[in-house]
């Protein structure tokens, strides 16, 4: 009766955790990674930056041509590096 309870229970609990597992695919689109928040990356993104971040430019740390539009953002939006 004990082996019983304890594989139901190791199935329930197996259950709870795989169920409704798909990687983040629902809640972000393909180009973008968050990390806790400490660290996001959201390609193509062209979005303004928030006045209450420390915005680093690509451009301004070196010289090219091709930007890809990519954002990247540290520590909960502290400090965000854009590429366009």
């Amino acid at each position: 009766m004990r082996c019983k309870t304890l594989t139901l229970l190791f199935l329930a609990a197996a259950a709870f955790v795989f169920t409704g597992c798909d990687g983040g695919k629902a809640q972000m689109s393909t180009g973008e990674t968050n990390v806790l928040g400490l660290y996001q990356n959201a390609q193509e993104s062209y979005a303004p930056s928030s006045p209450n971040t420390f915005t680093i430019n690509t451009n301004e740390l070196y010289t090219r041509e091709n930007f890809s539009g990519d954002k990247t953002t540290l520590l909960w939006g502290l400090i965000t590096i854009e590429d366009y």
